[in-house]
């Protein structure tokens, strides 16, 4: 039940855009930072496990049902949250592979916020006529999360998810100052 409402809230976090449609990798780099960490949250659903996973969910109750559609079109959900005892146990360095990554132009950056060292950005891959992927990346001084959503996302789908399921409802507003960590932090505990 953490795992579907830990999915759940990665997707509510990208109803303002996020994106992921080639195969993205998590540098190792980011991945050692787990051991740094106080607490660390690591989930990844790719093809058949994703699949898996979608099959528990009953397809005769509406919250379930809109969840399973969501998760049918899905090639893989990537969710990394760190929490430190400290401040610079991370670097914003540690990020520019996944930077890297989004430079193509199939990828735009559709939200940038800094806000007292707080540094979140949202990422969109925007096929023919519906997004394609959500990237989501949010750091504070001593909390960093990244969430990855390859896959085609219905908006509209996701924004009715909000307060079902177990699910809370977020307002855009708090994918910026530090909102989504805690969001996807609380949503692993």
């Amino acid at each position: 039940m953490k795992m579907i409402t830990a999915f759940g809230v990665a997707c509510i976090l990208i109803v303002p855009a996020f994106a992921s449609a080639q195969t993205f990798t998590i540098p190792e780099r980011v991945e050692r930072l787990a051991a740094k960490a106080r607490d660390s949250v690591n989930i990844t659903l790719d093809g058949p496990l994703l699949q898996l996973a979608g099959q528990f969910l009953n397809s005769g109750k509406g919250d379930e049902r809109a969840v399973k559609e969501l998760v049918s079109k899905l090639k893989g959900i990537h969710v990394r949250t760190f929490e430190f005892d400290r401040e610079g146990e991370y670097s914003d360095s540690d990020l520019d592979a996944i930077r890297e990554q989004l430079k193509s132009p199939a990828w735009s950056r559709v939200l940038e916020a800094r806000e007292s060292g707080e540094h979140t950005q949202i990422f969109v891959k925007v096929g023919k006529s519906e997004v394609g992927g959500l990237v989501m990346l949010s750091a504070e001084r001593k909390e960093l999360s990244i969430i990855i959503i390859d896959g085609a996302i219905d908006l509209k789908q996701l924004s009715t998810l909000g307060g079902n399921f177990g699910i809370p409802s977020i307002p855009a507003a708090s994918a910026t100052s530090g909102g989504a960590a805690r969001v996807a932090k609380d949503a692993a505990e």
